[in-house]
């Protein structure tokens, strides 16, 4: 199996062909969406809220992160592997974002996301120092919060100026991949055709370079999932076996070994 590269990547958005990430924190996820053929495995931020039980992403550190990123590398076998800087080192400037070396040197990820949304022209510079530490580098543009208009997500004529003028910086600054939030179809698509390098994340329009998936919530291996009856739920299952075999034990029902 031929280990991906970035630009394998870059290389599907020229041939039109469609992009499948996966976001994953751990070894038998990971080796689950690359025999399912993931191209793309993104270690999120969001671990620490679902996998550390912090009360939100801000809290999760590099620290937190590198262990996971570390796990998922090592299973990965054929996908690229982009792992996020958490957010507040993001806010805190290119110095910090140096920190993104140990993602490359102790964990052997490939790529890492700097989120710069709002903060565009002052944290441009985080581009180069990811770079710099080893990693392709992976931008997160655009807004943080929803807006009531256009289906929940920004897309007036200024804010449209706003995503174009940024989405070239950062592809003329060396960025690999854009990840393009909470804009509105039009400005998505616009992106899209645009740019060169690939723009993942953001609405699913047919000129998206591929589509991000939460593996976990797509299969309910979530506890909110639990008493869900419309999708599949994986939380749901592991409750049932783990219940029956507790119960099990508790009677002092079980086969020796």
């Amino acid at each position: 199996m031929a280990k991906m590269t970035v630009g394998d990547l870059q290389q599907m958005k020229r041939d039109g062909k469609k992009i499948a990430v996966a976001v994953v924190y751990e070894h038998n996820m990971t080796k689950i969406c690359e025999k399912a053929g993931v191209d793309l495995l993104s270690v999120g931020d969001s671990l620490g809220r679902y996998f550390l039980g912090h009360a939100t992403p801000d809290d999760t550190t590099v620290e937190d992160i590198v262990p996971f990123a570390r796990a998922v590398a090592r299973a990965a076998e054929r996908a690229v592997v982009n792992v996020d800087m958490p957010r507040p080192t993001c806010m805190a400037g290119p110095k910090e974002v140096e920190k993104a070396a140990r993602l490359y040197k102790e964990a052997g990820a490939d790529s890492a996301k700097v989120d710069i949304r709002g903060h565009e022209e002052e944290l441009l510079d985080e581009i180069h120092a990811t770079i710099e530490a080893g990693l392709a580098s992976y931008p997160q543009i655009g807004f943080a919060t929803f807006e009531l208009e256009r289906n929940g997500r920004h897309g007036s004529p200024a804010e449209h100026d706003y995503i174009l003028k940024w989405a070239n910086a950062v592809q003329d600054a060396g960025a690999s991949m854009l990840d393009l939030s909470m804009t509105s179809a039009e400005i998505y698509a616009d992106v899209c055709r645009g740019l060169r390098i690939p723009v993942l994340n953001g609405p699913a329009v047919p000129e998206a370079d591929g589509k991000i998936l939460s593996i976990y919530g797509a299969s309910g291996y979530w506890i909110s999932s639990m008493d869900q009856t419309a999708r599949p739920s994986a939380a749901r299952y592991i409750y049932d076996v783990a219940k029956q075999t507790i119960d099990d034990i508790h009677a002092g029902k079980w086969e020796s070994r």
